[in-house]
């Protein structure tokens, strides 16, 4: 793609990067014309799965998994036709609750919790958090690995979940959506410790746009099966919020489905190694520096990196919450700033536990035992000045970014722009293109 127009995301805003020399824009995903009439087809014709109303006919009770606010997705018009279909199954209201996914990210405000799920559902269902630390959880035996599955008391208890969620690019699962919702949003913090810890997300196969053979996709799906998980409606979303598709059915199904059909356009080769990624990210995972950072490892830990050794990573981000709300995003600043180098994180986290949100500390020292790493548009950049020691730089403009480059290099700087770098995996051409890096 020709760079003479290129540009990335800034939160909400578009950034130039006039210095470009190659442009890698969002992928092309083309919004569907009416999200209610889509969403309307894929719960009366799901995938491997029954209709919802009929397979929820005599459920004593229903539990209805939904994202947090770290992934945009349209719950509130997805429940108003779940709650239509556990109408027609005979589900009385009283018997339905909304779980709100947390995981161990900061828990949703009253107005929070309606912006998420929508008035009408605040009115009419019991909406609460789900989250790792806060919420009680029941303990449900251990898989085939050993981990620790405990999942918070609502949906454990249930008699049929329903997930709702977003399939899109994750570094460890592969790709979001499925059982994920559940097995990690609904899940105790012994769960996610357990799932995240650095020694499991550093085994073969845990990698971004992989399903088969991936250990921690297939731990999730162990976990979920010991909970009622049987349906769910996955979406698509592109770079503007807007829904892609919709498919509803069996949770495994649904998300297979939809990362094959979508793949392509996350999943790109470029003509590497570029001295210089410029990394957009839009919201809301550029609020902070904890969800923002995913698109560093994307970028620096895929098979064929496009990005030279020693080169530089800048992400483009807003970051109004600093690092992040939460308890696992205030820990992950804290282990990152009190290592005394990447490479020594890298062997901390192998040999202890880094404690909620320290396995993203991990992935990001292992990015900066190879990469250098830059952040431009933070409101308030001054939080990232205790990690200057392990290579990150708040920079103020895209030249003074690729300045800094070049003169580390002596020379002129390749510079890539990747308009959305959440949604847009980057990889060098060829098996053998990683051996080719300069810098």
């Amino acid at each position: 793609m020709s760079a003479e127009n290129a540009w990335v995301f800034c939160g909400s805003a578009r950034l130039p990067v006039p210095r470009a020399d190659a442009f890698q824009p969002p992928a092309r995903l083309d919004a569907v014309a009416d999200l209610d009439t889509a969403l309307l087809h894929a719960l009366a014709q799901p995938l491997g799965a029954p209709r919802l109303r009929h397979l929820a006919r005599g459920a004593a009770s229903v539990a209805i998994a939904v994202p947090d606010a770290s992934r945009p997705c349209p719950s509130p018009a997805v429940l108003r036709h779940l709650l239509d279909e556990l109408r027609s199954a005979g589900v009385p209201e009283d018997h339905i609750c909304i779980a709100i996914g947390c995981g161990l990210h900061a828990t949703t405000t009253p107005a929070g919790k309606e912006q998420l799920v929508g008035r009408d559902a605040v009115r009419r269902i019991t909406v609460a958090d789900a989250h790792g630390i806060e919420s009680p959880s029941a303990a449900l035996g251990r898989t085939s690995r050993g981990t620790p599955i405990r999942i918070v008391r609502s949906v454990a208890d249930a008699a049929l979940t329903v997930s709702v969620g977003v399939v899109e690019p994750h570094l460890y699962a592969g790709f979001s959506g499925g059982v994920k919702g559940v097995a990690i949003g609904c899940a105790g913090q012994a769960t996610i410790e357990w799932t995240h810890r650095p020694a499991f997300i550093s085994l073969p196969g845990v990698t971004v746009g992989e399903l088969q053979g991936n250990p921690f996709s297939e731990t999730l799906t162990e976990i979920a099966a010991r909970t009622s998980l049987g349906w769910a409606v996955n979406l698509v979303m592109n770079a503007r919020g807007q829904a892609v598709a919709a498919v509803a059915g069996d949770p495994t199904l649904v998300q297979s489905t939809l990362a094959s059909t979508h793949s392509p356009a996350w999943l790109q080769q470029v003509d590497g190694p570029f001295d210089v990624i410029i990394a957009g990210i839009h919201a809301p995972k550029s609020v902070g520096f904890y969800q923002a950072s995913r698109a560093a490892t994307y970028i620096a830990l895929a098979a064929r990196p496009a990005l030279a050794e020693g080169g530089l990573i800048v992400l483009c981000a807003d970051l109004p919450d600093g690092a992040g709300g939460g308890p696992a995003e205030r820990n992950f600043l804290d282990v990152l700033a009190g290592t005394t180098s990447p490479a020594e994180l890298v062997a901390r986290g192998l040999r202890d536990p880094l404690g909620p949100g320290g396995q993203r500390a991990f992935v990001v020292a292992r990015v900066l035992e190879r990469f250098r790493l830059g952040v431009l548009g933070a409101c308030d950049p001054s939080f990232l000045a205790p990690l200057e020691h392990l290579g990150v730089t708040a920079f103020d403009s895209v030249d003074a970014a690729v300045a800094a480059a070049e003169a580390r290099l002596a020379r002129r700087a390749r510079v890539l722009a990747v308009t959305d770098a959440m949604t847009t995996s980057v990889r060098a051409f060829g098996q053998d293109a990683a051996r080719g890096r300069t810098g």
